[in-house]
Protein backbone atom coordinates (compact mmCIF):
# COMPACT_ATOMS: atom_id res chain seq x y z
CA UNK A 1 0.00 0.00 0.00
CA UNK A 2 1.15 3.74 -0.62
CA UNK A 3 0.57 7.06 -0.56
CA UNK A 4 1.02 7.85 -4.01
CA UNK A 5 0.04 6.28 -7.36
CA UNK A 6 3.06 4.42 -9.61
CA UNK A 7 5.30 6.29 -11.34
CA UNK A 8 8.36 6.69 -13.40
CA UNK A 9 11.82 6.62 -11.93
CA UNK A 10 12.98 10.28 -10.74
CA UNK A 11 16.37 8.83 -9.57
CA UNK A 12 20.20 10.01 -10.42
CA UNK A 13 20.10 9.30 -14.12
CA UNK A 14 23.00 6.76 -13.56
CA UNK A 15 22.83 4.10 -16.10
CA UNK A 16 24.20 2.23 -12.73
CA UNK A 17 21.79 3.30 -10.34
CA UNK A 18 18.43 3.13 -12.88
CA UNK A 19 16.12 1.13 -11.43
CA UNK A 20 15.81 -2.64 -13.15
CA UNK A 21 13.88 -3.19 -16.47
CA UNK A 22 10.54 -4.92 -17.03
CA UNK A 23 10.61 -7.69 -19.09
CA UNK A 24 7.14 -8.60 -18.54
CA UNK A 25 6.12 -7.52 -22.38
CA UNK A 26 8.80 -9.57 -24.11
CA UNK A 27 7.73 -12.55 -25.69
CA UNK A 28 8.78 -15.48 -22.63
CA UNK A 29 7.40 -18.21 -23.63
CA UNK A 30 9.99 -18.28 -26.38
CA UNK A 31 13.01 -18.21 -24.40
CA UNK A 32 11.56 -21.97 -23.60
CA UNK A 33 11.10 -20.41 -20.07
CA UNK A 34 7.15 -20.93 -19.61
CA UNK A 35 4.71 -23.79 -20.91
CA UNK A 36 2.10 -20.69 -21.27
CA UNK A 37 2.19 -17.81 -23.51
CA UNK A 38 0.83 -14.62 -21.88
CA UNK A 39 -0.77 -12.61 -23.99
CA UNK A 40 0.63 -9.03 -24.89
CA UNK A 41 -2.33 -7.25 -25.72
CA UNK A 42 -5.18 -6.19 -23.31
CA UNK A 43 -8.25 -7.49 -24.83
CA UNK A 44 -6.50 -11.07 -24.95
CA UNK A 45 -6.05 -10.78 -21.21
CA UNK A 46 -8.99 -13.07 -19.96
CA UNK A 47 -8.35 -15.50 -17.41
CA UNK A 48 -10.14 -18.51 -17.03
CA UNK A 49 -11.53 -17.58 -13.62
CA UNK A 50 -12.06 -14.18 -13.37
CA UNK A 51 -13.07 -12.78 -10.02
CA UNK A 52 -16.65 -11.01 -10.11
CA UNK A 53 -16.42 -9.08 -6.50
CA UNK A 54 -14.35 -6.19 -5.49
CA UNK A 55 -11.47 -6.24 -5.50
CA UNK A 56 -11.42 -8.02 -8.74
CA UNK A 57 -7.90 -8.84 -8.31
CA UNK A 58 -6.98 -11.91 -6.25
CA UNK A 59 -4.67 -11.52 -3.61
CA UNK A 60 -2.20 -14.00 -1.89
CA UNK A 61 -1.07 -14.02 1.55
CA UNK A 62 2.99 -15.89 1.24
CA UNK A 63 4.38 -16.79 4.60
CA UNK A 64 7.64 -17.37 2.69
CA UNK A 65 9.63 -18.04 5.42
CA UNK A 66 9.21 -17.93 9.74
CA UNK A 67 13.04 -17.40 10.61
CA UNK A 68 13.95 -13.23 10.68
CA UNK A 69 17.47 -11.70 11.56
CA UNK A 70 16.37 -9.46 14.04
CA UNK A 71 14.78 -10.44 17.54
CA UNK A 72 12.46 -8.19 18.58
CA UNK A 73 10.73 -8.69 22.27
CA UNK A 74 7.05 -8.37 20.69
CA UNK A 75 7.59 -10.88 18.04
CA UNK A 76 5.14 -14.43 18.41
CA UNK A 77 5.70 -14.80 14.68
CA UNK A 78 9.42 -16.18 13.93
CA UNK A 79 10.72 -19.51 14.49
CA UNK A 80 14.67 -20.25 14.04
CA UNK A 81 13.90 -24.03 13.72
CA UNK A 82 10.82 -23.87 10.74
CA UNK A 83 10.86 -25.11 7.73
CA UNK A 84 10.02 -23.91 4.28
CA UNK A 85 9.64 -24.68 0.88
CA UNK A 86 12.47 -23.98 -1.19
CA UNK A 87 12.32 -24.35 -5.11
CA UNK A 88 14.85 -22.76 -8.23
CA UNK A 89 13.36 -19.33 -9.11
CA UNK A 90 12.64 -21.02 -12.58
CA UNK A 91 10.04 -23.45 -10.63
CA UNK A 92 8.02 -20.97 -9.07
CA UNK A 93 7.96 -19.64 -12.55
CA UNK A 94 5.94 -22.12 -13.69
CA UNK A 95 3.79 -22.26 -10.30
CA UNK A 96 2.69 -18.22 -10.88
CA UNK A 97 2.15 -18.56 -14.15
CA UNK A 98 -0.41 -21.29 -13.59
CA UNK A 99 -1.59 -18.81 -11.01
CA UNK A 100 -1.98 -15.70 -13.74
CA UNK A 101 -3.02 -18.29 -16.33
CA UNK A 102 -6.00 -19.31 -14.07
CA UNK A 103 -6.66 -15.71 -12.48
CA UNK A 104 -4.57 -13.04 -14.23
CA UNK A 105 -3.00 -10.33 -12.83
CA UNK A 106 -2.95 -11.48 -8.54
CA UNK A 107 -1.46 -9.54 -5.68
CA UNK A 108 1.47 -11.32 -3.93
CA UNK A 109 2.35 -10.17 -0.65
CA UNK A 110 5.34 -11.38 0.80
CA UNK A 111 5.37 -12.14 5.00
CA UNK A 112 7.45 -13.17 7.40
CA UNK A 113 9.42 -13.69 9.49
CA UNK A 114 11.76 -11.34 7.16
CA UNK A 115 10.97 -12.49 3.74
CA UNK A 116 14.04 -10.87 1.99
CA UNK A 117 16.24 -13.66 3.82
CA UNK A 118 14.39 -16.39 1.71
CA UNK A 119 17.09 -17.96 -0.88
CA UNK A 120 17.39 -15.89 -3.95
CA UNK A 121 14.53 -13.58 -2.86
CA UNK A 122 15.71 -10.97 -4.98
CA UNK A 123 15.35 -12.60 -8.23
CA UNK A 124 12.14 -14.54 -7.09
CA UNK A 125 10.60 -10.70 -6.59
CA UNK A 126 12.00 -10.03 -10.08
CA UNK A 127 10.64 -12.79 -11.69
CA UNK A 128 6.72 -12.56 -10.03
CA UNK A 129 6.52 -8.78 -11.18
CA UNK A 130 6.40 -9.78 -14.69
CA UNK A 131 3.35 -11.23 -14.31
CA UNK A 132 1.77 -10.04 -11.08
CA UNK A 133 1.98 -7.03 -8.09
CA UNK A 134 4.22 -7.49 -5.44
CA UNK A 135 3.75 -6.39 -1.89
CA UNK A 136 6.35 -6.64 0.60
CA UNK A 137 6.28 -6.91 4.37
CA UNK A 138 10.49 -6.11 5.16
CA UNK A 139 12.26 -4.82 7.93
CA UNK A 140 14.65 -3.26 5.43
CA UNK A 141 17.54 -5.33 6.23
CA UNK A 142 18.80 -6.03 2.76
CA UNK A 143 21.31 -4.13 0.60
CA UNK A 144 19.33 -1.48 -1.15
CA UNK A 145 21.46 -0.68 -3.86
CA UNK A 146 21.08 -4.57 -5.55
CA UNK A 147 17.89 -4.51 -4.93
CA UNK A 148 17.42 -1.16 -7.13
CA UNK A 149 19.36 -2.71 -9.75
CA UNK A 150 17.64 -6.21 -10.10
CA UNK A 151 14.15 -5.43 -9.31
CA UNK A 152 11.81 -3.43 -11.12
CA UNK A 153 10.46 -0.18 -9.76
CA UNK A 154 6.82 -0.72 -11.17
CA UNK A 155 4.21 -2.92 -9.46
CA UNK A 156 5.87 -3.57 -6.19
CA UNK A 157 4.81 -1.65 -2.82
CA UNK A 158 7.46 -1.93 -0.08
CA UNK A 159 5.72 -2.10 3.24
CA UNK A 160 8.70 -1.09 6.04
CA UNK A 161 8.27 -2.69 9.40
CA UNK A 162 10.35 -0.10 11.69
CA UNK A 163 11.85 -2.12 14.96
CA UNK A 164 13.17 0.40 17.48
CA UNK A 165 15.26 -2.43 19.43
CA UNK A 166 17.28 -2.48 15.73
CA UNK A 167 17.45 0.14 14.01
CA UNK A 168 16.75 4.52 14.49
CA UNK A 169 13.70 6.14 12.66
CA UNK A 170 16.05 8.67 10.79
CA UNK A 171 18.13 5.48 9.55
CA UNK A 172 15.17 3.40 8.73
CA UNK A 173 13.36 6.57 6.79
CA UNK A 174 16.18 7.15 4.90
CA UNK A 175 16.27 3.92 3.28
CA UNK A 176 12.54 4.47 2.23
CA UNK A 177 13.49 7.27 0.61
CA UNK A 178 16.04 6.41 -1.62
CA UNK A 179 13.76 3.04 -2.50
CA UNK A 180 11.03 6.39 -4.09
CA UNK A 181 14.01 8.28 -5.28
CA UNK A 182 15.08 5.86 -7.76
CA UNK A 183 11.32 4.58 -8.51
CA UNK A 184 9.43 2.85 -5.76
CA UNK A 185 6.17 4.90 -5.64
CA UNK A 186 4.53 3.09 -3.32
CA UNK A 187 6.19 2.72 -0.12
CA UNK A 188 5.06 2.84 3.51
CA UNK A 189 6.38 2.11 7.38
CA UNK A 190 4.50 0.45 10.13
CA UNK A 191 5.50 0.40 13.91
CA UNK A 192 4.31 -2.06 16.51
CA UNK A 193 2.45 0.30 19.09
CA UNK A 194 4.52 -2.01 21.91
CA UNK A 195 3.66 -0.49 25.71
CA UNK A 196 6.77 1.01 26.70
CA UNK A 197 7.84 2.64 23.74
CA UNK A 198 4.35 4.21 22.70
CA UNK A 199 5.46 7.48 23.62
CA UNK A 200 7.98 7.44 21.06
CA UNK A 201 4.86 6.86 18.31
CA UNK A 202 3.75 10.30 17.89
CA UNK A 203 7.34 11.95 16.88
CA UNK A 204 8.21 9.08 15.05
CA UNK A 205 4.53 9.43 12.68
CA UNK A 206 5.15 13.27 12.53
CA UNK A 207 8.55 12.42 10.95
CA UNK A 208 7.22 9.99 8.64
CA UNK A 209 4.46 12.01 7.52
CA UNK A 210 6.63 15.09 7.10
CA UNK A 211 7.89 12.97 4.34
CA UNK A 212 4.69 12.06 2.82
CA UNK A 213 5.43 8.25 3.64
CA UNK A 214 2.01 6.55 4.98
CA UNK A 215 2.78 5.54 8.61
CA UNK A 216 0.71 2.55 9.71
CA UNK A 217 0.45 1.94 14.00
CA UNK A 218 -0.09 -1.47 14.61
CA UNK A 219 -2.04 -2.40 17.49
CA UNK A 220 0.51 -4.86 20.05
CA UNK A 221 -0.78 -8.55 19.79
CA UNK A 222 0.79 -10.80 22.99
CA UNK A 223 1.92 -10.32 26.29
CA UNK A 224 3.79 -7.96 28.00
CA UNK A 225 4.26 -7.54 32.04
CA UNK A 226 1.91 -10.44 32.45
CA UNK A 227 -0.95 -9.14 30.19
CA UNK A 228 -2.80 -9.80 27.43
CA UNK A 229 -2.76 -7.56 24.55
CA UNK A 230 -4.69 -5.57 22.57
CA UNK A 231 -7.66 -5.94 25.32
CA UNK A 232 -5.16 -4.90 28.27
CA UNK A 233 -4.68 -1.34 26.56
CA UNK A 234 -5.20 1.00 29.00
CA UNK A 235 -7.81 4.14 28.36
CA UNK A 236 -4.71 6.74 28.60
CA UNK A 237 -2.87 4.10 25.74
CA UNK A 238 -6.26 3.75 23.42
CA UNK A 239 -6.15 7.72 23.73
CA UNK A 240 -2.64 8.22 22.82
CA UNK A 241 -3.53 6.00 19.96
CA UNK A 242 -6.68 7.27 19.19
CA UNK A 243 -5.33 10.44 18.77
CA UNK A 244 -2.73 9.61 15.77
CA UNK A 245 -5.76 8.87 13.82
CA UNK A 246 -6.66 12.54 14.78
CA UNK A 247 -3.87 14.05 13.78
CA UNK A 248 -3.00 12.41 10.58
CA UNK A 249 -2.81 14.01 7.59
CA UNK A 250 -2.88 11.30 5.66
CA UNK A 251 -6.41 10.04 4.64
CA UNK A 252 -5.51 6.83 3.85
CA UNK A 253 -3.31 6.35 7.22
CA UNK A 254 -6.34 7.57 8.79
CA UNK A 255 -8.36 4.80 7.58
CA UNK A 256 -6.00 2.13 7.82
CA UNK A 257 -5.07 3.06 11.64
CA UNK A 258 -8.93 3.26 12.61
CA UNK A 259 -9.30 -0.06 10.84
CA UNK A 260 -6.68 -1.28 13.06
CA UNK A 261 -7.62 -0.01 16.38
CA UNK A 262 -11.50 -0.75 15.84
CA UNK A 263 -10.29 -4.65 15.22
CA UNK A 264 -8.29 -3.99 18.64
CA UNK A 265 -10.71 -2.71 20.48
CA UNK A 266 -13.74 -4.84 18.92
CA UNK A 267 -15.50 -7.52 21.54
CA UNK A 268 -15.62 -11.19 20.17
CA UNK A 269 -19.16 -10.76 18.96
CA UNK A 270 -17.85 -8.02 17.34
CA UNK A 271 -15.81 -10.65 15.24
CA UNK A 272 -18.57 -13.57 14.72
CA UNK A 273 -19.16 -14.20 11.48
CA UNK A 274 -19.94 -17.91 11.69
CA UNK A 275 -22.27 -19.46 8.59
CA UNK A 276 -21.83 -15.37 6.75
CA UNK A 277 -20.65 -15.79 3.06
CA UNK A 278 -17.15 -14.63 2.55
CA UNK A 279 -15.00 -13.84 -0.26
CA UNK A 280 -11.74 -15.17 1.78
CA UNK A 281 -10.77 -18.27 -0.61
CA UNK A 282 -12.63 -16.61 -3.69
CA UNK A 283 -10.53 -13.54 -3.78
CA UNK A 284 -7.53 -14.42 -1.24
CA UNK A 285 -5.50 -17.75 -0.06
CA UNK A 286 -2.48 -17.70 2.40
CA UNK A 287 0.32 -19.65 1.61
CA UNK A 288 2.49 -20.78 4.46
CA UNK A 289 6.19 -21.48 4.83
CA UNK A 290 5.49 -25.08 3.94
CA UNK A 291 3.50 -24.56 1.07
CA UNK A 292 0.02 -24.93 2.01
CA UNK A 293 -2.85 -23.04 1.03
CA UNK A 294 -5.34 -21.87 3.53
CA UNK A 295 -8.37 -19.91 2.39
CA UNK A 296 -7.36 -17.23 5.38
CA UNK A 297 -5.49 -16.63 8.24
CA UNK A 298 -7.36 -18.22 10.79
CA UNK A 299 -6.18 -21.13 12.35
CA UNK A 300 -8.24 -24.45 11.60
CA UNK A 301 -9.15 -23.34 8.09
CA UNK A 302 -10.38 -25.12 4.66
CA UNK A 303 -6.96 -26.36 3.40
CA UNK A 304 -7.41 -25.38 -0.24
CA UNK A 305 -4.19 -27.50 -1.29
CA UNK A 306 -0.60 -27.35 -2.08
CA UNK A 307 0.97 -24.21 -3.66
CA UNK A 308 2.83 -26.64 -6.32
CA UNK A 309 -0.22 -28.81 -6.56
CA UNK A 310 -1.31 -28.77 -10.45
CA UNK A 311 -4.91 -28.76 -9.78
CA UNK A 312 -4.26 -25.62 -7.12
CA UNK A 313 -7.72 -23.61 -7.47
CA UNK A 314 -9.17 -21.02 -5.41
CA UNK A 315 -13.49 -21.19 -4.86
CA UNK A 316 -15.51 -19.97 -7.53
CA UNK A 317 -18.02 -17.89 -5.05
CA UNK A 318 -17.80 -16.83 -1.27
CA UNK A 319 -18.34 -19.06 0.97
CA UNK A 320 -19.47 -19.25 4.96
CA UNK A 321 -17.27 -18.27 7.46
CA UNK A 322 -16.77 -21.07 9.75
CA UNK A 323 -14.87 -19.66 12.79
CA UNK A 324 -16.54 -18.15 15.92
CA UNK A 325 -13.94 -15.16 16.33
CA UNK A 326 -12.37 -13.88 12.88
CA UNK A 327 -8.86 -13.10 13.11
CA UNK A 328 -8.47 -10.72 10.21
CA UNK A 329 -8.05 -7.11 10.46
CA UNK A 330 -10.06 -6.68 7.32
CA UNK A 331 -12.36 -9.62 6.73
CA UNK A 332 -13.76 -10.16 3.56
CA UNK A 333 -17.35 -10.85 4.88
CA UNK A 334 -19.99 -10.42 2.08
CA UNK A 335 -21.98 -6.83 2.74
CA UNK A 336 -19.56 -5.85 4.91
CA UNK A 337 -16.11 -5.30 3.24
CA UNK A 338 -17.33 -3.19 -0.01
CA UNK A 339 -17.35 0.61 1.92
CA UNK A 340 -13.29 -0.24 2.63
CA UNK A 341 -12.55 -2.42 -0.34
CA UNK A 342 -10.73 0.70 -1.88
CA UNK A 343 -8.44 1.72 0.97
CA UNK A 344 -8.27 -1.27 2.61
CA UNK A 345 -7.62 -4.21 -0.28
CA UNK A 346 -5.88 -1.41 -2.94
CA UNK A 347 -2.22 -2.55 -4.93
CA UNK A 348 -0.06 -1.46 -7.27
CA UNK A 349 -1.01 -0.98 -10.66
CA UNK A 350 0.90 -3.37 -13.00
CA UNK A 351 2.73 -1.64 -15.64
CA UNK A 352 0.95 -4.04 -18.35
CA UNK A 353 -1.20 -6.06 -16.52
CA UNK A 354 -4.04 -3.25 -15.45
CA UNK A 355 -6.99 -4.99 -16.35
CA UNK A 356 -9.87 -3.78 -14.53
CA UNK A 357 -13.69 -4.89 -13.72
CA UNK A 358 -14.92 -4.22 -17.20
CA UNK A 359 -11.90 -6.56 -18.68
CA UNK A 360 -12.76 -9.07 -16.29
CA UNK A 361 -16.40 -9.71 -16.86
CA UNK A 362 -16.98 -12.42 -19.20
Amino acid sequence: MGNCSTGSCSGCGSKEHEAAPFVAEGDLAARGELDYAIPHRLEDYKPLLPRRAPPYKVHWNWEIILPCNYRCRYCVVHNESASFLTLPVEEWRKIWGRMFKLYGCCQVRFAGGEPTIYPDFINLVAMILEMHTVDITTNLSFDVEEWIKKVPAQGIAISGSLHLDHVEPGEFLKKLLILRDRGNQLISASLVAYPPTLHRVEPIREMFEKERVLFKIIPFNGVYEGKRYPMAYTDDERRILGMQVEKSKDELGKTLNKQWQDYANAKPDDKNFLGIPCHMGELYAKIYSDGTVRRCCHTGVDILGHITDENLKLYDEPRPCTVVACSCWKPMVSGRYEEKVGMLWQSADHPVWQAKAEVLAP
